[in-house]
């Protein structure tokens, strides 16, 4: 007889869970890896919003895993997440020699600390992979080094970009921008010889819509830049701390925010 009990199912003398263990119960209940039966497609759109390192790790999830994370359309290379440039820098090379030439590359994402030593052909040679894949969304972020990295030239060629993002580097001289597809372009610390290279570059995105610039340093001051062609597709422009661009160029924005210090 049961007086009281907090649980009445274990006073039913045939009940099955008085004779099954807990860890017999626990090992009873189905389990399905519904995430590994996805398709590759949805896989790989999952792991693109996560650093390429975390990406690298589900390789030992299983075989189905293995090669999943070779096919993701993003990459993001953040040196900070390694313990030594070396580590940093065999890992890039790992992953850009791996890759399938097949597969498409449409966003790449560089972001280099104080120790990163790698040379302009190096980045050369990066850079070139990325754009024979049609690159349409590149960050180049050095700006955790102290010292400033050119810009590979390379870069300026990019047809296919559709975002452009620098920051902490130092344009050379140059000829030619030709940004044909380019709409959101931030420049952080992005350093020009002349006020010229600035209105040439920012005549090289004839649709550019975005704009957000901080902290541009120039050899020389703005001279003889009157009479120039506003840009006439921009929407938004910022501009913060020691920028100058010429207002002629951003004239026709719908919206203008300017900070200084």
């Amino acid at each position: 007889m049961c007086i009281f009990n907090p649980n009445p199912t274990l006073c039913l003398p045939h009940s099955p869970l008085k004779k099954m263990s807990s860890s017999t119960l626990r090992r009873s209940i189905p389990t399905v890896d519904r995430i590994s039966d996805l398709p590759d497609s949805i896989l790989c759109h999952i792991l693109s919003f996560v650093p390429t390192k975390l990406a690298a790790i589900t390789s030992v999830l299983s075989k189905r895993w293995k090669q999943v994370w070779l096919s993701v359309l993003a990459l993001y290379f953040d040196q900070e997440a390694f313990i030594d440039f070396n580590s940093f820098r065999n890992f890039v090379n790992l992953t850009m020699s791996l890759r399938d030439e097949e597969i498409p590359i449409h966003s790449f994402t560089f972001k280099g600390a104080d120790s990163c030593r790698l040379r302009q052909r190096d980045f050369d040679r990066i850079f070139k992979i990325v754009m024979e894949r049609g690159v349409e969304n590149l960050n180049f972020d050095m700006c955790n080094k102290m010292h400033l990295i050119k810009l590979p030239p390379r870069i300026l060629s990019f047809r296919t970009l559709h975002v452009l993002k620098l920051g902490q580097i130092q344009m050379g001289d140059f000829q030619e921008v030709d940004f044909p597809c380019v709409k959101t372009l931030h420049l952080n610390s992005v350093y020009f010889l002349y006020a010229e290279h600035i209105v040439k570059f920012l005549q090289g995105c004839p649709i550019l819509e975005d704009l957000d610039t901080k902290d541009f340093v120039l050899k020389a001051s703005l001279v003889h830049l009157e009479n120039l062609n506003a840009l006439p597709n921009l929407v938004k422009v910022r501009i913060r701390y020691h920028s100058d661009i010429p207002m002629t160029l951003v004239c026709k924005t719908k919206s203008l925010h300017v900070e200084e210090v």
